[in-house]
């Protein structure tokens, strides 16, 4: 989008969760340069959509430097809204891609995602032997 709209600020806002799913998007990004996008992650340090599991080593993880070093012109971390909300306007001045990682309170309103029921499956024979007799296909 922001490729598209170069004469617009464009601004994504994500997840630590969706974006440790999909790290090589950093690297698609800053590969781009897009000079207009500024992408602000939440991490709450848990995966509140599943149910609030932890993110393993959650406090370790410098997302701001892993975006600085995949390529990004400039990359920010706070702990908390506040610091954010005092530094937003510059952070907003600077040349694109920005990346900014803001702590945030984890609100989980969901019931974590426990065992699936394990549901009795046809074999790879039975199904392959479906298949042919579906398809009028002989088993030669």
């Amino acid at each position: 989008m922001a490729l598209g709209l170069p004469d617009e600020k464009v601004v994504l806002f994500d997840s630590e969760g969706a974006l440790l799913m999909n790290l090589g998007i950093l690297a698609t990004i800053a590969g781009k340069m897009p000079k207009n996008f500024c992408h602000i992650l939440l991490d709450n340090e848990c995966y509140a959509t599943t149910g609030g599991q932890p993110v393993p080593n959650a406090q370790e993880i410098n997302y701001a430097g892993v975006a600085k070093e995949a390529g990004y012109s400039s990359a920010y971390s706070f702990d908390d809204l506040e610091e954010f909300a005092t530094n937003v306007e510059q952070i907003m001045q600077d040349t694109g891609p920005v990346f900014v990682a803001i702590k945030v309170v984890p609100e989980v309103e969901n019931e974590p995602i426990g065992m699936r029921e394990r549901v009795p499956t046809r074999s790879r024979a039975e199904t392959i032997r479906d298949l042919q007799t579906e398809l009028g296909i002989s088993a030669g």
